[in-house]
């Protein structure tokens, strides 16, 4: 006996070392977050909340295993070029090959004459630090204090500069993304809400804008490096908020905080991935949550790591959960979630510890019942007191969803609001306002998401937030028909933008193929692509690839959403039986990619132009969407639908629809452009 312990402990003096080894050696997740919300009021550059940003994220990379003593925030006063330069410095120090890293810029950006002859319009995108004072507060005749202003902006090339240095120190076997939520350039602010830039360019008297032309890429981190050199450094990926040209406008948190639309998306996303998410598919969700919070703005990827797996695929599987808002009592709580995320009154929920990734493998502290809700928030009756003392200390899981959505409201500009010609009459305003008293989608209100307005050849529906032209009424006083279609669509169109759904498992890959002579062509996909988002010319074709990603069979259903309202069924076609995978591809445990024959299915891109969304729906069960598409919604569609199904359903007709779980399936969605052949 003293003889095997003898052997065990020699076995464990031998192991002890490569164990050791193994744990050194384990790559680490590593986080640097710049962010300037208390720009001096003496340099001329508004405040932003450029903090909360920083919030967010903190939160978000805990969810998915960043530990706290490996996140670095750099705020305010201490982001200055020697700040920004002594904060890398401390990064590459720390961090050793093979290990991952996020970069994040929350500030306000700015398009300065280029140092260099390097770029094709003349302009260096930059972020603006703290110490920059902007050129409004400068003697515009003093050159050499504008040339010393303009050596206090982090050019790309710099930012390019040291994100080259820790790609080396990373290795060829690291990763690194970068995010930058901040403008590129513009001239003139718009809407209400604050924007991280806005400023004209900065240049000096002589500069002729006229000797350049317009580049469509931040370009920050081209470099002049050979292949060899380029292996030896770490795959990179770099999503901007905005393109060169393009404002950055701060959105609202769920709290109705500012917070910069990409750190938000990015909030959102984290708190949803599923397994083997590459960051190309990672970079649609953000395309996805943008898209519906700044309409205006068109992020961009760039790099040469897109195809990888985000972060390396080292992060933690994340349960979708939602923040608890207010302790009202020990049995009631509130939640800044409503009937659109499935907190419909009658909902089942439960409540874990903060940082439970797995809520079906614990017991939790409570079950609950939604009470109250709106769009947007919802009041949980609580089955068991409960002793948390802090709102973040506790989760809410959606155990039993319920869907509905809350009418559209719906205001008609008339002469009474405003007397140029695009108004009704206060006759004919009484006259569509009557005809649509008893239809319950539509809320007519002094607060309106959509407008109603008048003109010549046909009436429009406005989106209130934005000026955009949601879709066409031939009239609106003699088809009161058309425009109520016209209003269940923009109810579902918006429903379906934000739809978002996760089942552990479940996950697909769903990819346009360019198609030409009726043949598919991958190879050609990459040709499409801007700046990470694909552009398509009117009349162009394609079909379909789908790759499983997930552990289980699955059908795969696609939803188009044009940029007009336009709801199309894209899979399930018309044609009887391309809605589901042949047999022999449901379940794709080797990752292969199956690519549908143009000859048997074919899709033609044509009007209108602007971006499109193609929303794939994945799951278990069979689902068909194609005749709740076709029908609007209407009663007469087959029985026993999955959840799915039914939220996009109840997206019409306003209806409650109970899930026996939170969902049961998966959502992700495709973006791309669709712009004139000329």
């Amino acid at each position: 006996m003293k003889m095997v312990h003898q052997i065990c402990l020699s076995l464990i003096i031998l192991l002890f070392p490569l164990i050791l080894f193994s744990q050194q050696n384990k790559p680490i997740k590593h986080a640097l977050l710049f962010a300037i919300s208390d720009y001096p009021e003496s340099s001329g550059w508004d405040k932003l909340s450029s903090i909360n940003d920083i919030t967010h994220l903190v939160k978000s990379l805990q969810f998915i295993g960043f530990a706290p003593e490996h996140i670095e925030s750099v705020i305010d006063s201490k982001v200055t070029i020697p700040g920004i330069n002594e904060a890398f410095a401390n990064l590459n120090a720390r961090i050793k090959k093979g290990d991952i890293v996020l970069i994040h810029f929350s500030g306000h950006g700015r398009q300065v004459e280029a140092d260099t002859d390097n770029k094709i319009d003349g302009y260096d995108e930059c972020f603006v630090p703290y110490d920059v004072v902007s050129d409004e507060k400068i003697n515009p005749n003093d050159s050499l204090q504008q040339r010393t202003e303009m050596a206090k902006y982090l050019r790309g090339h710099m930012l390019g500069d040291l994100i080259k240095q820790t790609r080396a120190k990373l290795g060829s076997t690291g990763d690194l993304i970068v995010t930058l939520d901040f403008c590129y350039s513009g001239s003139a602010s718009r809407g209400a809400n604050k924007v991280r830039g806005g400023k004209a360019p900065l240049v000096s008297k002589n500069f002729n804008p006229a000797n350049h032309q317009l580049s469509d890429s931040s370009q920050l981190f081209r470099q002049t490096l050979t292949e060899h050199q380029d292996q030896n450094l770490a795959p990179y990926n770099v999503i901007s908020a905005t393109r060169p040209e393009e404002l950055d406008s701060e959105t609202k948190d769920e709290n109705g905080k500012g917070i910069g639309p990409l750190s938000y998306a990015l909030f959102q996303s984290f708190k949803q991935l599923n397994p083997n998410i590459t960051y190309l598919s990672f970079f649609a969700k953000i395309q996805s949550m943008m898209n519906i919070t700044a309409q205006n703005q068109h992020p961009v990827l760039e790099g040469n790591g897109e195809t990888r797996t985000l972060l390396g695929g080292k992060f933690l599987q994340q349960a979708a959960f939602f923040e608890i808002d207010e302790i009202v009592s020990k049995n009631k709580i509130t939640v800044k979630a409503g009937t659109i995320a499935g907190f419909g009154v009658g909902a089942k929920i439960m409540v874990h510890n903060s940082g439970t990734n797995n809520p079906a493998a614990k017991k939790p502290i409570s079950l609950g019942t939604v009470v109250s809700s709106d769009n947007y928030s919802a009041t949980i009756q609580l089955d068991n007191a409960i002793s948390l003392k802090q709102t973040y200390d506790g989760w809410v899981f959606l155990l039993e969803p319920l869907y509905k959505v809350d009418p559209v409201a719906l205001q008609i500009i008339s002469t009474q609001i405003t007397n140029n010609q695009n108004s009704f009459s206060p006759s004919e305003t009484q006259k569509i306002e009557a005809n649509l008293q008893s239809f319950n989608s539509v809320n007519l209100h002094s607060n309106p998401e959509l407008l109603l307005v008048k003109g010549v050849a046909k009436d429009s529906l406005i989106v209130a937030s934005n000026g955009y032209l949601f879709s066409e009424v031939t009239s609106a006083l003699n088809n009161i028909e058309e425009l109520k279609t016209k209003l269940k669509q923009y109810l579902q169109h918006q429903f379906l933008l934000g739809a978002q759904a996760k089942t552990e498992g479940i996950s697909m890959e769903v990819k346009l193929v360019p198609v030409v002579n009726n043949k598919a062509d991958t190879t050609l996909l990459e040709t499409k692509k801007v700046n990470g988002i694909y552009e398509f010319t009117e009349g162009d074709e394609v079909t379909l690839s789908i790759r499983n990603t997930g552990k289980k069979l699955a059908y795969v259903s696609v939803i188009d959403l044009q940029p007009d309202g336009i709801i199309n069924a894209i899979l399930p076609s018309n044609k009887k039986g391309n809605y589901n995978l042949p047999d022999s591809l449901k379940f794709m445990a080797n990752n292969a990619t199956y690519v549908f024959d143009p000859n048997s299915f074919k899709i033609r891109l044509n009007k209108p132009y602007g971006t499109e969304v193609f929303k794939v729906f994945v799951s278990e069960k069979e689902i068909n969407l194609k005749d709740i598409a076709n029908s609007k919604g209407e009663p007469g569609g087959r029985g026993n639908l999955t959840v799915l199904e039914s939220m996009l359903k109840d997206s019409y007709q306003g209806a409650h629809t109970r899930g026996n779980e939170p969902a049961d399936g998966t959502i992700s969605e495709i973006i791309f452009r669709i712009k004139p052949k000329n």
